[in-house]
């Protein structure tokens, strides 16, 4: 772990928070990409027929899925704008929100070396792990 004296004094683990944080941007892709698909309602069918209820309302279900999955879209990209450092946010956009690249290639753009690039995306994480509004305190997690 970096010593600096942020988080000498902070009542938060670096490390556990940067990981917390990239659980959640690590599953951005695949709630974005399920956000895209609609589901198809179907009007019910009242042919008359007495049926057997169900227990679950799938299409509830299948509506309230969708919805989880666009808030959580929105709010990592919220976080991510709010990170008023330039070069954190777009370490953040180009690692988890735009399209997937080899990371070499990111490296290579970010003119970082390959130490200092991934020092600078855990703190990258650990900037939207104190920002992340979710829960008593987002993604932070206590020194134990």
């Amino acid at each position: 772990m970096r010593k600096t004296a942020a988080n000498t004094v902070s009542p938060w683990d670096y490390d556990a928070s940067v990981v917390e944080a990239d659980h959640v941007l690590e599953d951005y892709r695949r709630r974005k990409q399920r956000s895209r698909v609609k589901s198809l309602l179907k009007s019910p069918s009242l042919d008359g027929m007495p049926r057997s209820s169900s227990i679950d309302n799938t299409m509830e279900i299948k509506i309230t899925n969708n919805l989880d999955d666009e808030v959580y879209v929105d709010l990592c990209e919220k976080t991510i704008e709010c990170i008023e450092d330039d070069t954190r946010r777009n370490i953040l956009i180009d690692y988890y929100i735009k399209r997937p690249i080899a990371v070499e290639l990111l490296i290579a753009d970010s003119g970082y070396s390959k130490a200092g690039y991934y020092i600078a995306l855990k703190d990258a994480l650990y900037t939207f792990a104190s920002i992340w509004p979710a829960g008593s305190h987002g993604l932070l997690v206590d020194k134990e």
